[in-house]
């Protein structure tokens, strides 16, 4: 299935803070009303930025509005530059993820129970009610972040999708660490799928590819572009290099487009790519 997904920032991440950037949630709701079948998320809410129960109603609204398609993409939060400017706290990593793990367990009772009460460490509901609940039963869960020694427990813990970024061989390693939580927890890896951001640049010529690159600038410095396999180039390079992701174990591809959108990529992955993935990678079916 196609998805589609907005991040969660409220500056730009590039040097220029004045670049325009809109609110990811707010945009989603937009989407979900141009659009009847691709899922939507934002990738990710950083969980500093709002109150889990908060967080569950918005997500409740927008599975509503789309017709049971949304997914709810979670992390620890990590530009502290964004929170000193907005005022929000920023915590330690090693508590931002003890946030993650509790907000989780808030949330998924608000979205399975008639009423919740919680009382954490952070977080404390008291005969808190969630109506209406989403339109899915089970509404999914993505959790990003790549740290072996907490993140990953806390994705094997509670999450339907982990979303990784970095070379093939990175993902298998890190892959590998969440499956040993998994057990841990008594968990069936198989359980949770696997999606990769990756930068992806469709151009028929070297020239070209280093036009885009410079077209969006710093932002190919970023992880999800320059620790990423670099699938750029002509169809059969780019479909190559992301079904070695399959091969890895992702079970979908997140092409990252930032603005100036790529137009002629996003055509190409569907016209030209997704086709030749498919025949690389016949057992798999990988989504881009």
């Amino acid at each position: 299935m196609d998805s589609l997904w907005l991040y969660d920032h409220f500056v730009s991440l590039g040097a220029d803070e004045t670049l325009p950037v809109f609110d990811g949630w707010t945009g989603l709701a937009a989407l979900s009303a141009l659009t009847s079948r691709a899922r939507l998320g934002v990738l990710v809410t950083g969980v500093t930025y709002r109150n889990p129960a908060i967080l569950a109603k918005m997500t409740a609204t927008l599975d509503h509005i789309s017709g049971g398609r949304a997914v709810l993409g979670l992390g620890a939060g990590w530009h502290e530059r964004e929170h000193r400017a907005y005022g929000i706290e920023f915590p330690s990593a090693g508590e931002r993820i003890s946030m993650l793990d509790e907000a989780c367990t808030v949330i998924r009772s608000l979205f399975e129970n008639d009423v919740t009460d919680f009382h954490g460490a952070h977080y404390v509901l008291r005969d808190a009610v969630l109506v209406p609940k989403p339109l899915q039963r089970h509404l999914p869960l993505l959790i990003g972040g790549g740290g072996e020694r907490k993140t990953l427990r806390v994705v094997a813990r509670h999450a339907d999708l982990w979303n990784a970024f970095g070379t093939p061989e990175v993902v298998v390693g890190k892959r590998a660490a969440l499956d040993g939580h998994c057990v841990a927890v008594g968990r069936d890896p198989a359980n949770i799928g696997v999606t990769v951001n990756v930068g992806v640049i469709v151009r028929d010529r070297p020239g070209l590819v280093e036009d885009r690159l410079n077209e969006i600038g710093e932002i190919a410095n970023f992880p999800d572009y320059a620790a990423s396999n670099r699938p750029w180039g002509p169809p059969d390079v780019v479909a190559t290099r992301l079904a070695e992701y399959a091969n890895a174990g992702a079970s979908e591809i997140i092409a990252v487009m930032p603005a100036p959108y790529d137009h002629q990529t996003i055509e190409r992955l569907a016209t030209e790519i997704a086709p030749r993935l498919r025949q690389l990678t016949p057992s798999k079916h990988p989504t881009p």
